[in-house]
C-alpha cells in the first residue's frame, strides 16, 4: 500500500499496478451478455470526448446534461427508494422533469466486498440484513422484490445497478457512477474517515482498484459515458499527516485517472477539486501546485526553493476525456454565497474560467480571476436546498439557474431521495432536501418541480438521444 505522504512523482510509480485491476470474475449473468450485445445499441453515439470547453459524441455533436443525484452509497449500497417504487417508476419520474443524466454515488466498499468474497457480489437480502438488521432487512428485501419484478433475494448489487442502467438507457438517460465514499455511509465531513487519500476509510490502493472495476463494468452500458474519480475531497481531521495540498491531489488523481483510462479508454473522467469539491483554481489557472494557495492546505517544506510543478493536461493519455466538476452549497466553507455577482466571480476563479467565458464584473471586486490555461468542460455536479417555498427566494439556487443557462453549463442537483433506508444511524430517515415525498409516491414540493426545475431544465436544451 502506498504511504500517505504522496507527492506527484511517488504516486505515479503505482500507476502500472493500479491500472491492471479488473473484475476478479465475470460471474454476473448480465456481464458477458451485455458486452456481446453492445454493438447493436448506438443511440448514444459513443465514445464521448472533449473538444475545448465542450463534451462531444462520436459524431462531434455537443452534449448538454441536466439531471439529479440518486444515492446508493449508504450502508446498504443499493439505490434508495426501491422499496417504495420500482426502478422504472423512479426513472420515469426523473425523465418527466426533462432530465437526461443521473449521478449515482457509490462506495468503494461495494467493490472491496466483491474481492473479499473471491469475486462473488453481495446478494440483495444479505446487503439489507447487514445494514438494517434481520427484521428490517428481510422486510425491505421483500418490499423491493414486490416492486421490482425479476429481482429475487439473491439478485446482487451490481445486477441491480446494471438493470437500472439498462432501463435508463431505454429512456435516453445517462448514468454516471460517482465514488461518493470509501466506507458506505452518509457523506461528508472532516471526521467521517472518507475525507482524503489514505484517511481511515479511504485506502488509496483499494480506491484505484475499485474505480478500475467500475470502469470495466461500465463497458456493458452505452449510456455510462462518464464516471467520477472522487467526491468532495477535504482535509481529514482524523489523520493529520496526509499532506492535504494540491501536490497530493494531483498525484493521486492522476494515478486514478490512469487506472480508469487503462480499464476503459472510452469513458469520460470527472475530476473534482479541493475543499469539498469547490476549488480547482490551481489546476485550471496553471499555478505552481507546490505553492498555490488553498483553504487549510498543508504547506510543502522548501516549496519556494524547488522548481515549479504545473499540472499540464496535454501530458496525459486521457487529455481529451477529462471533465472538471464543481460543487457549491450555501453552507460551503470559505465561499461567499451572499450575492449572485460574488458567486459568479467565485465560480470563475475556482474553475469555471476553463470554459473560456468572460470574467464576471465582480472580478473587479474580488481581484482574483485569472484566465485558464486550457479550455476544458466544467460541470456542476452537486448543489441543493430544501424543496419548499424557499426555493424561489434562495439566492444561490436562482444564481446557479441564471449562470448555467447563460453559460450552457451542465448540472446535477442533490437529490432525488426523499428518504433513506438508513442515514447517520437512523433508519427511515426523511430528507426535506429530497425531490420525492418520503414514501416516494410523488414530489415533495410539486410547485417546485413545475415552476422551478422543469423550466430551468427546458431552458438548458439538454441532449436527447432517443
Amino acid at each position: 500500500m502506498l504511504g500517505p505522504k504522496l507527492l506527484l512523482t511517488t504516486v505515479l510509480a503505482a500507476v502500472t499496478a493500479s491500472a491492471s485491476y479488473l473484475p476478479p470474475t465475470a460471474e454476473e449473468p448480465h456481464f458477458s451478455e451485455h458486452l456481446s450485445r453492445r454493438s447493436n445499441r448506438t443511440a448514444f453515439h459513443g465514445p464521448y470526448s472533449t473538444q475545448g470547453r465542450d463534451i462531444v459524441d462520436s459524431r462531434g455533436e455537443k452534449i448538454t446534461w441536466a439531471g439529479v443525484n440518486w444515492p446508493m452509497s449508504g450502508e446498504t449500497m443499493i439505490p434508495e427508494g426501491l422499496e417504495w417504487a420500482s426502478a422504472e417508476e423512479i426513472l420515469d419520474d426523473i425523465a418527466s422533469v426533462g432530465w437526461n443524466y443521473i449521478r449515482m454515488g457509490y462506495a468503494i466498499e461495494m467493490i472491496d466486498q466483491v474481492y473479499d468474497r473471491n469475486g462473488t457480489d453481495v446478494p440483495l437480502e444479505v446487503a439489507l440484513i447487514n445494514a438494517l438488521g434481520y427484521v428490517n432487512g428481510t422486510k425491505v428485501t421483500n418490499e423491493i422484490i414486490a416492486k421490482n419484478s425479476g429481482w429475487t433475494s439473491q439478485t446482487t448489487r451490481f445486477q441491480i445497478w446494471s438493470d437500472i442502467a439498462s432501463l435508463a438507457e431505454k429512456k435516453g438517460i445517462f448514468i454516471s457512477p460517482d465514488v461518493h465514499v470509501g466506507k458506505a455511509q452518509w457523506c461528508c465531513s472532516h471526521i467521517d474517515g472518507n475525507a482524503w487519500f489514505d484517511d481511515l476509510n479511504f485506502n488509496a490502493t483499494h480506491w484505484r482498484r475499485g474505480i478500475s472495476y467500475v470502469a470495466n463494468w461500465a463497458k456493458q452500458h452505452p449510456n455510462i459515458v462518464s464516471m467520477s474519480l472522487r467526491n468532495e475531497l477535504r482535509e481529514s481531521w482524523n489523520v493529520t499527516n496526509l499532506y492535504y495540498n494540491w501536490d497530493t491531489l494531483v498525484g493521486n488523481m492522476t494515478a486514478g485517472a490512469d487506472a480508469i483510462h487503462a480499464a476503459n479508454p472510452d469513458i469520460l473522467i470527472i475530476w473534482s477539486g479541493m475543499q469539498y469539491g469547490q476549488d480547482l483554481s490551481a489546476l485550471t489557472s496553471g499555478k505552481n501546485i507546490l505553492t498555490a494557495p488553498c483553504y487549510k492546505c498543508t504547506a510543502i517544506r522548501d516549496a519556494a526553493r524547488r522548481d515549479p510543478v504545473v499540472f499540464n493536461l496535454a501530458d496525459h493519455a486521457w487529455a481529451n476525456k477529462l471533465v472538471w466538476e464543481l460543487h457549491l452549497y450555501r453552507m460551503s466553507e470559505d465561499v461567499d454565497t451572499g450575492t449572485c455577482d460574488i458567486i459568479k466571480a467565485g465560480f470563475y476563479r475556482n474553475g469555471m474560467n476553463a470554459l473560456g467565458i468572460d470574467a464576471p464584473l465582480a472580478c473587479n471586486i474580488t481581484n482574483d480571476c485569472p484566465k485558464a490555461v486550457t479550455q476544458t468542460p466544467v460541470i456542476i455536479s452537486e448543489f441543493g436546498s430544501a424543496q419548499d417555498e424557499t426555493l424561489f427566494n434562495d439566492t444561490l439556487q436562482n444564481c446557479l439557474k441564471e449562470y448555467t443557462i447563460e453559460n450552457k453549463i451542465s448540472w446535477m442537483m442533490w437529490g432525488v431521495a426523499g428518504s433513506y433506508r438508513i442515514r447517520s444511524g437512523v433508519q427511515g430517515f426523511a430528507d426535506t432536501w429530497g425531490l420525492t415525498a418520503p414514501d416516494w409516491t410523488g414530489w415533495q414540493y410539486e410547485r417546485g418541480i413545475e415552476e422551478f426545475w422543469k423550466p430551468w431544465t427546458e431552458a438548458m436544451n439538454v441532449t436527447h438521444v432517443v
